[in-house]
């Protein structure tokens, strides 16, 4: 091979070097898991048993799901091996016995690892660490920046904790709005000068570590009226004037769209709607890969925080607009129905019509029930508190059989082929009212009606006793009902 040979692929190697080096933790979803291996070697005053690590999916439920946990045995040759169902590319929190560090896994693929105890207690931890497998440079740089004290998470992370305390404003050059933002500003462009000035960054983390400041300086504005007690604001209009200087600052923000940049836009994942819903007044439009995580994200927590379970047209949408995460959702939905499951008496559910003519609505709805108290039950097939309240008060109405009649009502909001399916589960009567029966209905009860479960309790002679929404407890329930039937 002759010297001009030699050196083109030497050339193309330093190339191919850099590319890499410039290659971030690159978002992926996949079914596979991520795997972190690696060894432990070296002596420590204490024995190494395990390898624990920490993460959190960045699409969940809301319901603490979040956070997952994993740990693997260390073997006599200091090797382990651990499977991570992670979904996404994610960051992870991995503890050694006293040492701890931050890096990233890729769903799918092995990220590895060698760690030197001996190097560990006289040199740290970037030296002790040894990365291999998949984002090799980028993990390392991300171990050294923060060693270095050039993490901008944990530099936001401070001055957060300062503010939850009330020790922000002392560090203030001017305890004001102006004061405010000019300490704002200088730590974003002090936080940009630490990753410029240290050379042994490589390309990796500089643009990642820069996306992440400017993140967090952004996601800091909104708290500037939390932060300090401003000077001259007294009265609601400067208060709003307030505001809307805040809303230019956060528009500006936003001026050359962020969210079209995918190194940001990868680490925006704690708070979108900030600059998505809240503040901004131009439409956002989310790129393909943040979008599939985003509506994931809004559908687990409808059924998990709001207890709404899908509609059929949500779940086509999930079929349609998650093509990777959409059996996610409707696992966890499946997950809920099954939850909420159980099997009725015979004989105790039956479905029942209102006149056609019928002008008073809840008159029609009580006239066959003359002589008894009445629970009205105002439901639909999705809300999983109303579900969830059918059977937590399954065993009582079957005891209060013949003391009152129980009257349950959804809307044609809620699927028929659900519906029909449900109810025989369901002791009590069972009517499904037009949009507009629903509507009368709502004008005839004394409380506020723009959410279900809404309950009526009627007494014997007709007359309404309480209305309230929403489900607690059998216990606050049974308190109404005995109060009726006394």
């Amino acid at each position: 091979m002759n010297e001009k040979a030699i050196i083109t692929i030497l050339l193309a190697l330093i190339a191919m070097t850099g590319l890499a080096q410039k290659r971030l933790p690159a978002l992926q979803y996949s079914k596979e898991p991520a795997v972190l291996s690696g060894r432990i070697i070296g002596n420590s005053p204490e024995k190494t048993e395990s390898v624990r690590v920490r993460y959190n999916l960045k699409y969940t439920s809301g319901m603490g799901d979040a956070s997952r946990q994993a740990s693997a045995a260390v073997e006599a040759d200091g090797r382990f091996s651990l499977s991570l169902p992670t979904g996404t590319t994610v960051d992870c929190r991995v503890t050694v016995g006293k040492c701890h560090f931050t890096c990233y896994v890729v769903p799918g693929q092995t990220v590895s690892f060698k760690l030197d105890l001996n190097k560990l207690q006289t040199q740290g931890l970037a030296k002790a660490l040894k990365f291999s497998g998949q984002l090799a440079d980028f993990n390392h740089d991300l171990v050294y920046a923060t060693e270095q004290g050039i993490d901008p998470e944990a530099i936001y992370l401070d001055i957060e904790a300062k503010r939850n305390m009330g020790q922000l404003a002392n560090e203030l050059p001017e305890k004001s709005e102006q004061g405010y933002f000019h300490y704002l500003d200088s730590t974003y462009q002090r936080i940009n000068e630490l990753i410029d000035n240290d050379r042994k960054i490589g390309q990796a983390y500089r643009e990642f570590a820069k996306a992440v400041n400017r993140y967090e300086w952004g996601a800091m504005m909104p708290f500037c009226g939390q932060s300090i007690q401003y000077a001259g604001i007294e009265t609601d209009e400067e208060y709003d004037a307030f505001g809307a200087r805040l809303k230019l600052r956060l528009d500006s923000y936003m001026q050359d769209d962020p969210w079209a940049n995918s190194v940001l836009c990868y680490v925006m994942w704690s708070m979108p709607e900030t600059f998505v819903d809240s503040y901004v007044s131009r439409p956002v439009k989310l790129p393909a890969d943040y979008q599939q995580c985003h509506l994931a994200t809004k559908f687990l927590e409808q059924m998990g925080v709001q207890k709404q379970l899908l509609t059929e047209a949500q779940k086509d949408s999930v079929r349609t607009f998650l093509p990777v995460l959409g059996q996610d959702v409707l696992d966890y939905n499946e997950q809920m129905e099954r939850e909420l499951s159980f099997v009725s008496e015979q004989g105790m559910s039956h479905v029942c019509t209102l006149p056609d003519n019928a002008d008073d609505i809840l008159a029609a709805i009580l006239k066959p029930y003359k002589g008894k108290p009445v629970l009205l039950d105002l439901w639909e097939t999705t809300c999983g508190a109303c579900r969830l309240a059918f059977k937590d008060m399954h065993d009582k109405k079957k005891e209060l059989a013949g003391r009152i009649h129980f009257v349950n009502i959804v809307s044609e909001y809620s699927d028929l082929a659900t519906w029909q399916r449900l109810i025989p589960n369901y002791i009590g009567d069972h009517y499904r009212l037009t949009k507009q029966q629903l509507q009368a209905l709502h004008c005839q009860i004394p409380c506020e009606t723009n959410g279900v479960p809404i309950w009526v309790l009627i007494n014997a002679d007709g007359t309404i006793h309480h209305a309230f929404t929403g489900w607690r407890n059998v216990d606050d329930m049974m308190k109404e009902i005995n109060l009726v039937l006394d």
